[in-house]
């Protein structure tokens, strides 16, 4: 059962990770933002992979206490 909630744990952080990362780079004008976007392309890309891990480990953590809070309350109730 361990090797399960692991996977899942996992599973869980890389979909969320990439989630974000998507998010970021389509939801956001970053020539607009950045000088000279062209010299500045591979920083910019390490730069939004680091905040997008950041944001998809925070978003997934998250999600995992809620559903096991969910689980602990409905093995309480039974």
């Amino acid at each position: 059962m361990a090797i399960i909630n692991q996977f899942v744990t996992l599973a869980s952080h890389l979909v969320f990770i990439g989630l974000s990362y998507h998010m970021l780079i389509s939801l956001f004008d970053w020539a607009k933002i950045i000088k000279n976007p062209i010299e500045n392309t591979g920083k910019l890309k390490l730069f939004l992979l680091f905040i997008s891990i950041a944001l998809g480990y925070l978003i997934s953590s998250f999600v995992l206490a809620v559903l096991a809070f969910g689980q602990n309350m409905a093995s309480s109730i039974s």
